[in-house]
């Protein structure tokens, strides 16, 4: 029986060497709000990250990202997913603008100046072996 889990290693900016590992189903707000899962810190580094500035909807193996209309937008592999804006058009997540994209491991999500590395990893038998989120739409 194979078992996957979810890393996110914090590559770049103030918690870097930070790691989180998911093995169930999550929900993941990343952000500068004491309420956040994934807190950064409200200081000058971070006032580029909203204070509820993405979703992670995390279901090893897959993961989703939402953008909740943060000011500076999401950046996932250096390229923008959302930002907020008065003319551009999006879904709605519990009535908050949200953009969303599938990620996959590898990835890179940038929140400001923070990154962070997706890893899906399978375990199987004890020992842990890389595999792909399959595609979902």
């Amino acid at each position: 029986m194979t078992r996957t889990r979810i890393e996110l290693s914090v590559t770049q900016g103030s918690l870097k060497g930070r790691g989180f590992v998911f093995e169930a189903p999550a929900r993941v707000i990343l952000g500068r709000g004491e309420d956040c899962s994934i807190r950064l810190p409200a200081d000058d580094e971070h006032a580029g990250v909203s204070r509820h500035h993405c979703l992670l909807e995390i279901a090893p193996p897959g993961i989703r990202i939402h953008d909740l209309g943060s000011l500076n937008g999401t950046y996932v592999n250096g390229k923008r997913i959302g930002q907020h804006t008065g003319s551009r058009t999006c879904t709605e997540a519990d009535g908050v603008p949200s953009w969303s994209v599938r990620l996959k491991d590898g990835d890179e999500v940038r929140v400001g100046r923070t990154i962070l590395r997706v890893t899906v990893m399978g375990l199987n038998e004890g020992k842990a072996v890389a595999i792909l989120a399959q595609e979902k739409e």
